[in-house]
């Protein structure tokens, strides 16, 4: 049974000056951040920004909430910013005129969000000038299968340790996160269980910070990260999803690769999860209802995403023998008409003896056709795109 890390270091915050007038914007921004547990924010109205830094700290960072644009036009306000210096200046608003935008390149902002905010866009913002490199961006990859038993959950597994295997700085990077709360299968088919009591936690969703992530994570000897919990009524708790909205800020906060095995079931998350992965993988059997629920999950992430996401196919469980399948290659080209289609072969030996060992089957054996399948599949969907 896996121990939890209950190692956490020391936290110095960093100071983010805020400045707006919204109390909800207020409030959602300094939510958003101070559950990073790495960050202090200062609260202060859109006016006091003219005052410029208060003489006994500079922020790291300021975010500046113009609103409609009508503070651009008061006198000083370029004056006003040159008192920052160099602190980073990311500024929200409305739709700007052009000249309120003139007047906003020449205070040198450092970044520009469109109110409604995007909590992963202000996440990445203050990230990457808080850092001044992109290497923090985070990369979501998400495993959902078409019908249950199709495979996805052994396919993320799979993926999250071919990434973590590359390196040691590489596996401290990666993380893998289990939203089937009903069965938390991504740690059990490893015999790791976490024993942590979420019932506070999930109550009080703003407790949940970057210290108790490091608590409560599972770990693999490769160094890769896990979050998986057994906690079949989470769905339908009312502060459930807020739960999880923050434990995925979180770890978009910590980790540059994250893997989600995200259940197929309608979920509050769900659409948002499909909104913001940048590579999503659809596992299916060759079956026809299976097939049929496949091309349903295809077609609602292309209507929900458009050509802007990449989709990969996978027809899991392939019989690689004469008259095996029934259904060919080209026949689900037509079906779904996509190009990025892949097959994995059956192996029910090698699963079955990875399941009882408590191993993956790459574990089991390396050189196995179905390792292979998924190696080659990996290299080809998850290299091209790794920073």
């Amino acid at each position: 049974m896996n121990a939890m890390n209950t190692k956490v270091s020391p936290t110095k915050r960093k100071q983010v000056a805020l400045f707006s007038s919204d109390p909800q914007f207020k409030r959602e921004v300094a939510t958003r951040l101070d559950a990073l547990a790495i960050y202090d924010v200062r609260i202060s109205e859109t006016a006091d920004f003219l005052n410029g830094p208060p003489a006994e700290t500079r922020p790291g960072i300021v975010i500046l909430d113009l609103a409609n644009g009508e503070l651009l036009g008061m006198p000083g306000i370029v004056a006003a910013r040159a008192l920052w210096a160099t602190v980073p200046l990311i500024a929200v608003s409305d739709e700007l005129t052009s000249e309120q935008t003139r007047i906003l390149v020449r205070m040198n902002a450092s970044d520009w969000l469109h109110k409604p905010l995007d909590a992963k866009e202000l996440l990445n913002a203050v990230t990457f000038h808080d850092t001044g490199n992109q290497g923090t961006k985070s990369r979501i990859i998400t495993f959902i299968s078409a019908s249950g038993g199709a495979g996805a959950t052994t396919l993320a597994l799979s993926a999250a340790e071919f990434l973590a295997s590359k390196s040691t700085e590489r596996a401290a990077s990666t993380c893998l996160v289990d939203l089937d709360f009903q069965s938390a299968n991504c740690g059990a088919y490893l015999n790791l269980f976490n024993q942590f009591d979420l019932a506070g936690i999930i109550g009080q969703p703003e407790r949940l910070d970057v210290e108790l992530m490091d608590v409560i994570k599972l770990s693999r000897p490769s160094g890769l990260t896990l979050y998986s919990f057994e906690r079949p009524q989470l769905p339908f708790e009312p502060q459930g999803a807020d739960f999880v909205f923050r434990l995925l800020d979180l770890v978009a906060y910590r980790f540059d690769d994250i893997v989600i095995d995200l259940p197929n079931i309608e979920t509050p998350w769900q659409n948002s999860v499909l909104s913001t992965s940048d590579e999503i993988f659809i596992v299916f059997e060759l079956n026809v209802a299976s097939l049929r629920q496949g091309k349903r999950l295809y077609t609602k992430i292309r209507e929900l995403r458009g050509n802007s996401v990449s989709i990969t196919l996978v027809a899991n469980k392939h019989k690689r023998k004469w008259f095996g399948n029934h259904f060919s290659r080209s026949e689900l080209e037509k079906i779904f008409k996509a190009p990025h289609i892949k097959s994995v072969g059956l192996d029910n030996a090698l699963l079955t003896d990875a399941l009882n060992r408590a191993i993956l089957p790459s574990e089991v054996d390396g050189r196995a056709r179905f390792n292979k399948d998924l190696k080659r599949m990996f290299k080809e969907r998850l290299d091209d795109a790794a920073r």
